[in-house]
């Protein structure tokens, strides 16, 4: 039951096989984003199913030796989040290997345009357990994910905020309080996701 009405929602892929230490396997199944009404649903969630047979997934599991009778799909359906902002989280610093950085890419709008790489965004530095912002890159952000009538698109960003930083010191160091208490319940570093609206964080 996600709500009254008919909300928007996101279908998405959890496969058995997927995230793991060896093989990340992003993008190798369908997202399918803003769906609504019943039958665009039930498509959404069968084109979901059928992407784990894709060529491109079937020989990317092949390469990395998962057998095809070893792996399974969920669908999760979630409520979509309308964020006004989104990005990814790491709880160690890729770049460096330390673990008392965490280093969050944000954007406006919806987090889709942040993780397949086509939108500029801005990076912050933050020191884990004081929540002290060590460095910023502020982007200019040309275009931003929206929700279309069905499914998203891109359109440019005001001009207002495509040098506007997406995240203050105050919102980043909340954003990098959750990292904390996330890698702390996992007991190892960890790659988020995030999404904020009406000014609350979604992980």
């Amino acid at each position: 039951h996600l709500g009254s009405g008919d909300p928007a929602v996101a279908v998405r892929s959890s496969a058995t096989a997927e995230d793991l230490p060896s093989a990340s396997f992003a993008g190798q199944q369908e997202t399918y984003l803003n769906v609504t009404g019943m039958e665009a649903l039930a498509a959404a969630v069968t084109e979901c199913w059928a992407s784990l047979w894709t060529a491109r997934a079937m020989a990317y599991r092949a390469r990395e030796g998962i057998g095809p009778g070893t792996v399974r799909l969920a669908v999760v359906v979630q409520r979509m989040s309308d964020a006004e902002a989104a990005g990814v989280m790491f709880t160690a610093n890729p770049a460096n290997g330390r673990r008392d950085q965490l280093v969050i890419s944000a954007a406006w709008g919806l987090g889709e345009s942040v993780v397949s790489g086509t939108v500029s965004t801005d990076d912050v530095v933050v020191e884990a357990g004081t929540g002290h912002v060590l460095s910023r890159r502020t982007a200019d952000k040309q275009v931003m994910s929206v929700s279309a009538e069905q499914g998203t698109r891109e359109e440019p960003v005001p001009a207002d905020r495509r040098h506007r930083s997406v995240l203050d010191d105050r919102a980043a160091a909340e954003l990098a309080g959750y990292g904390t208490r996330i890698t702390e319940h996992f007991g190892a570093p960890q790659d988020i996701e995030w999404a904020r609206a009406g000014g609350e964080f979604f992980i």
